[in-house]
C-alpha cells in the first residue's frame, strides 16, 4: 500500500496546484489581452509587452511544476527502496529456528 493516502495526497496536491496555476495563468492572460486589446487598441504595444510577460510567468510556473514534480518522484522512490529493505530484512517471522 505504497500509494495510499500518506503519498498520494502530497503528491497530487502538488502537481494539481501547480496544474491550476499554469493553467490559470494562460486563461487569464488571454482573457486580459483580448479585453485590453478591444478597450484600447491605442496601447497594443502595452499590451502585447504584458502579454509576453504573463506566458514567461507562465513558463516558470511550468518549470517549477516539473521540478516540484521530480523531488516528488525522487521522495516516493527513495521511500519504496527503504520499504523494500525493511521488508527484505524482516524476514518471513517464521520458525526456522525455533527447535
Amino acid at each position: 500500500a505504497l500509494f495510499t493516502f500518506g503519498l498520494s495526497i502530497p503528491v497530487g496536491a502538488a502537481l494539481g496546484g501547480g496544474t491550476g496555476l499554469v493553467v490559470g495563468t494562460a486563461v487569464g492572460a488571454t482573457a486580459g489581452a483580448v479585453g485590453g486589446g478591444a478597450l484600447g487598441y491605442a496601447k497594443r504595444d502595452a499590451l502585447a509587452s504584458a502579454a509576453d510577460s504573463a506566458i514567461a510567468k507562465a513558463g516558470d510556473g511550468a518549470e517549477y511544476v516539473k521540478g516540484t514534480a521530480t523531488a516528488s518522484l525522487g521522495y516516493v522512490r527513495g521511500a519504496a527502496v527503504s520499504a523494500r529493505a525493511r521488508l527484505r530484512s524482516a524476514g518471513t517471522g517464521g520458525s526456522e529456528g525455533a527447535d
